[in-house]
Order: structure tokens, then sequence, then C-alpha cells
């Protein structure tokens, strides 16, 4: 028995409470080492006399629970165990674990491992024993109940349309005539022209938009904010956001705004006014200034001139080493209500669902407590969602996000899927399954159900050009994300075949037909109405049954209510006979994708890039 790959964290993703009455339980041990574990669970005031009329208490071991945890997931190296504890009234927990690997038994405490009889009985030290001392309402993690049946449209607004009513001008650039990204490049993208498409979201089956930045600033990104209060003149103007807003709503569309809190842009006016009055300016500690000194001048070419490395020639702390984007001291009590003001502004007055906050894990965790306070306040189902690309659980507590953009679902699906990656980073089924499992086993299963599960975005390449454009194999990706749990999320485009590395992902939508690929449309708009149909869908857990190093067809199931969901992903280029998991064999299933019934056998053939959806009929 290996105790070194035991693991488990108390009011962790390890345990913590899933509702006023309920708590999971997870551990970790070495792979294939364990045949069982058993957690003892007990109020930890459960204390009895020793004897009859006597005044001296013990530990009531001999009332402990015993609950079979149950082997969940499987990753590279783990075995990942689960179990959930109920029915504790006073909502307070001691509990331990009782490993057995077959020939020996070991009790796994808080303090120290103990070898146990194989006749065990619990351990009479309560010291050794871990503690959930209380459920209490005010600290249970709750995001809105909408979020998990969002299906996200994200749309960056200066390429996704133009009406045809918009101003021209000498700025704006000919639609589509440059592929190349460039900050300075604008083709006169505006919310009017989101206005006119809506109903096009609407009936691709999505019912929430994800706006990148909409506010004043001189590039087309829009995260070098100049005023936060202002819809960037390019787009439109407040009322014009308004309208737009009231439009989507009216369609069944939810609409998340971006907010930049990490930092400004260079023209910010509380910016320029420390530029010019220094020390002496009311602004001077809504940011870092690390030298006050010196003047406070960026100056990229004597950088580039003299060999600064990166950002050692600044005074002052930014994003990156971006010396257009100053950070904010959001410390600072002034500069705090400054942007917090913002976004209750915008919240109140507008009515939006959600907010997407840029570079959300280099802001202080006490910024975002308080954020969620004010917003929550006003509206206790908008959506505070965070822009962290890795493992986030400390910002998952419930006291800050609802969820991070999971990108920690997006590489896999790429490595995996994908034929446009570096070959070391490329996946078998097998590294796909571990990396997936990995992934479940990080996050609260009530976390797991709000994440935004991306395939690509304004950050990343488009998948299709991690698929070597090839949109058979790119319907993969998209059934592999739209029967995952969570929020998926479509970057415009993806759904009629937009392509483009990571220099290259921001092009303007195509809106002729003859340059959309109808087929993939058709396929991504199919699988939205499924999930929106299906409830196993959007279930969290699933069941690996076929996934190994050398196999080219992925198959998992989804079960909840006596009714079960069988998916099937063949990522290969050839067909193949493929020999079925056995409770899939002899078997009469309706075939979700095509609306027909199949009977199948012991094997079955999968066309290249193909894929079933198949449901037991219950």
């Amino acid at each position: 028995m290996d105790l070194a790959s035991f693991y488990h964290e108390p009011k962790g993703p390890f345990s913590y409470a899933y509702d006023t009455e309920t708590l999971h339980i997870r551990i970790k041990t070495k792979k294939d080492d364990l045949k069982s574990v058993t957690v003892l669970a007990m109020d930890p005031f459960n204390w009895k006399p020793v004897s009859k009329d006597s005044h001296v208490y013990a530990f009531a071991v001999d009332m402990m629970q015993r609950v079979e945890m149950k082997k969940e997931y499987v990753t590279r190296y783990h075995d990942c165990w689960f179990a959930e504890l109920t029915g504790f009234n006073w909502r307070r927990i001691k509990y331990a674990f009782v490993l057995d690997d077959g020939k020996e038994c070991c009790f796994a405490g808080c303090q120290r491992f103990t070898t146990l009889e194989r006749d065990w009985t619990p351990p009479k030290d309560y010291t050794n024993y871990y503690n959930y001392p209380y459920i209490l309402e005010e600290d249970l993690y709750a995001a809105p109940e909408w979020v998990p049946d969002t299906v996200w449209y994200q749309i960056f607004p200066d390429r996704f349309n133009r009406s045809a009513a918009a101003a021209p001008s000498e700025e704006i650039l000919e639609w589509g005539s440059d592929q190349l990204d460039g900050n300075g490049k604008k083709f006169g993208g505006n919310l009017q022209g989101i206005s006119e498409k809506l109903d096009y979201i609407r009936d691709l089956g999505c019912t929430g938009i994800y706006f990148t930045p909409l506010f004043d600033s001189p590039s087309s990104h829009k995260y070098d904010t100049r005023d936060y209060f202002k819809i960037d003149p390019s787009f439109g103007d407040n009322e014009t956001f308004g309208r737009m807003v009231e439009e989507a709503h009216k369609r069944g569309i939810r609409v998340m705004l971006d907010a930049v809190f990490n930092h400004c842009g260079y023209e910010h006016p509380f910016w320029q006014d420390v530029l010019k009055h220094g020390r002496r300016s009311p602004f001077y500690d809504y940011f870092y200034i690390l030298d006050g000194d010196k003047e406070i001048v960026p100056d990229t070419e004597l950088a580039a001139r003299e060999g600064y490395y990166f950002g050692e020639h600044l005074n002052y702390r930014t994003f990156a080493y971006t010396e257009m984007m100053p950070k904010w001291n959001t410390g600072n009590p002034a500069a705090r209500e400054y942007l917090i003001s913002a976004a209750v502004y915008w919240t109140e007055r507008y009515h939006i669902d959600g907010w997407r906050l840029d570079v959300a894990n280099e802001v202080s965790h006490d910024f975002w407590r308080e954020f969620r306070k004010r917003i929550k306040a006003i509206r206790s189902d908008i959506y505070i969602l965070g822009e962290n690309w890795l493992y986030s659980n400390p910002w998952l507590q419930g006291d800050q996000f609802d969820a991070v953009m999971n990108y920690e679902f997006t590489w896999p699906v790429t490595r995996f899927f994908g034929t446009n990656v570096p070959a070391e980073e490329q996946y078998t089924a097998e590294d796909f399954q571990y990396a997936i499992n990995q992934l479940l086993v990080s996050y609260p299963k009530h976390v797991a159900r709000n994440m935004f599960n991306p395939l690509d975005s304004h950050d990343t390449a488009r998948i299709l050009h991690f698929c070597g454009d090839n949109t058979e194999l790119v319907k993969l990706t998209y059934v592999f994300q739209l029967t995952y749990g969570g929020s998926p999320s479509i970057y415009y485009g993806g759904e009629v075949g937009l392509s483009g590395d990571e220099h290259h992902n921001r092009q303007c939508m195509p809106w002729n037909p003859e340059e959309q690929n109808q087929d993939l449309y058709d396929t991504v708009r199919r699988l939205i109405g499924l999930r929106r149909q299906n409830p196993l869908f959007k279930e969290i857990d699933l069941e690996w049954l076929s996934a190994g190093e050398s196999e080219e067809t992925v198959v998992y199931k989804k079960s909840a209510g006596g009714a079960t969901l069988y998916v099937l992903l063949h990522n290969s280029a050839d067909a193949a006979v493929v020999k079925l998991p056995y409770e899939l064999q002899n078997r009469r299933l309706t075939d979700l994708y095509n609306g027909l019934e199949l009977a199948t056998a012991s094997e079955i053939r999968m066309e290249p890039y193909s894929f079933l959806l198949l449901a037991d009929g219950e």
C-alpha cells in the first residue's frame, strides 16, 4: 500500500458542502493500489458516557457511519474516489478513511496512518479525524440556475457585423479585406450590426452572448479602456447598447460584458493626469508607481535600443510588459470604488446578465469579494466569470466568481482531436481520458456545472485551425463540447468554418452564404438543439467505456434518472469496424442525431471522423 500517494484536502474541492445537508468527499490514491475505501463519518459532538451513570464521556465510535467510496475517475497516476455524506442534521462532520488493498487495512486520518486488523473497528482517537466544522448557508457556493442551460456565442464586436446604415469612414477597412490581426485595424463592426443578427444567433440555438470589451478605447480589441462608462463611438452609444440588450432579451438571449479591471489604457484621463502632474495628481496612488522621482515616460524605442529586459525600463506596473496598459492599484479605496461603480452602472442601468473579468487572477481576491457583494446585491442571478487559464479553485469558493473560462477543457480537446499541434503535444485516446478525468476531479461538481467551456476564443487559434482545416474532424470537437457538462461557448464564425491561427483568429464574419460551410453550421445547430432537449448532455459525470492507448474510437456514457446517453467519436481518417463495449451489444437504441432506431450487434462500422449519439429510449 503506497501511503505516500494518498491525497486529501479538507475545505476544498476534495471536501466541500454541496448543499445545506450534503458533504462531498474525495481522495486520490496510487493507481491500481487499493481494492476499496470506506469513509467513517460522525457528528464530532456525538459523545456518550463510558458506562451507565458515568460522568466520563468518550467519542461514540460505535455510532460511526460507514460509507463505501466509489472509484469515480482514473488519471495517469491516481485513482480518484468519491463519496456523498448526507443526513447529518447538525451539519458538522468528523470523518476519516479506511484503505484496503486486499491484504491489509489502514486508517488514514488527518495526522497519521494507522494499521488496522482485518476485522477492524473505528479508532477512538478523535484528534485523528478530519473535521468539516459546519455547513453554513452563507458559505455555500451558488451560481445562477440558468447558466448550465446556456450556450454562449462569443463576439469580437469590430469583426462580427457592420450595419448597412453605418457612416463611412477613412479609418474603416473593407470588410474582410485583411485577415491578419492588428490592434489598429478597424472594420466597422457595430452594435446596430449585432442587433441585426440577433435572430441568426437565436436560430443557431445560442442563448447568451459574450462580448469582448465594448467600452471607449483607441484600439480594435478594446482591452485598453479609456472610459468605463461609455460605449466606444465606433460601436454606437450607450442608448444603442441599451436597445440591443432589450432586443436580445426579447429573444431569450442573455448578455455578458467584458470588464478590464486589472489595467486601463494609456489614454485614460486618470493616467494622463498622473503623467502630467506626477505625485501631485489625485490619481497617483490609483496606480503602482515604483519610482516617483523618475519621469513616467514609456519609451519602447529606448528600451529596444538600450537592450532592456522586457519591462526593466518601466517605473510603473503594467499588464505584462505593455507600456500602454498601466495596472490599477485595486487596493486603493478610491480606485476600487471607481472601478466597481462602473460595473454597478452597467448592471443597474442596462440589466446585463454577466461579467467576464479580464486578467482576473492578477487582481486581488479582496477586490473580487467586494465586487461580488456589490454586483450580486443588485442582481443575485448575474453570472460572474473570471479569465483564469489554469486551476482556479481559490476563486470559486462562493465568495468571488461563479466560474472561469475553462481552458483546462480546451487544451485536451485540441490535443486529442487536433492534427495541427506540435507532435509532443498530441494526445492519444488514453491521454485524453486521463486529462478530462483530472479536470472532472479538480472542481466541485456544482462548480463544474457552471464552467465556461470554449473550444477556442479571441486569445487562441481557432478550433478549425487546430484540426487542420478539416471540418469533419472539427465536428467531433463540437460533439464532445456539447455533450460535456458546463456552459459551452461558440466563438463567432466557428460554426460556419472560420479558421485561423492565433494571429488570424479575429477575422471578419463571412455573411455571404457562399463563403460559409452550411454543413458545419447545420451540424452545430442540430447538436445545440439536442443539448437543449436532452438533459443528459448537460450532466457533469461521465463513464468511459472505451478510450485505450491505441484506440481511435472513444466511447463514453452519461446516465441519470434511469436514462443513458452513449457517445461514440471515431477520431480517424479511415473507416473501421469497431468492437462495441459489452453493454452496447445487441441492443435496440435511438440514434438521436439522425432520429432513427438502431439495432446493434457486437461490432459497428464507423466512417471517417464520424460520431453516434445513442439513447436507451427510457
